[in-house]
């Protein structure tokens, strides 16, 4: 009898500890009126986007300080290029990989848009690492003309659509 109570004591414990990881990237973007540009911060978790590149480009990199940073530069910026895509005011965009940052857990991986003149519509599809998660949610934060607005992009509606012409 104490056998079955420890086990229906601690098998909540044992549940958790083989629960599914949750997948989870951020990305803040914001107009900069000034530098006429649209400016992000995405931050991805180090082993998640080591698995997609290793997937994607090449199974021996690494993500972190110590390895090859231009080869890794590369693939970042051909991934976010493929992964996080931008169409302002109807014309697809081109982003520019500014560089990077190892946090914590995870890579804050600067990236901006130059030549924007104004923002009427923007579509924004981020499906940064559902190709290999398919529970990937990307949480996209924006902030265009002083309006703020977030958004949780997940596989099968990644896709968001923004109005600011007035």
């Amino acid at each position: 009898m104490k056998k079955v109570m420890l086990l229906c004591l601690f098998a909540p414990l044992l549940l958790a500890a083989t629960a599914h990881k949750y997948y989870l990237s951020v990305t803040d973007l914001a107009y900069n009126e000034k530098a006429a540009s649209l400016q992000m911060i995405t931050r991805l978790f180090y082993d998640d986007l080591e698995d997609v590149l290793q997937e994607r480009y090449d199974s021996a990199i690494i993500v972190d300080a110590t390895a090859d940073q231009a080869l890794l530069d590369r693939y970042l910026e051909k991934y976010m290029q493929a992964k996080l895509e931008i169409t302002l005011n109807g014309q697809k965009q081109r982003l520019t990989v500014l560089g990077k940052e190892y946090e914590d857990d995870y890579v804050v991986v600067y990236s901006e848009i130059e030549g924007i003149a104004k923002v009427e519509n923007l579509i924004i599809e981020n499906t940064l690492l559902m190709d290999l998660f398919p529970e990937q949610k990307n949480m996209m934060h924006t902030e265009i003309y002083g309006k703020k607005k977030s958004l949780l992009l997940e596989n099968g509606n990644a896709k968001a659509v923004l109005n600011f012409s007035e």
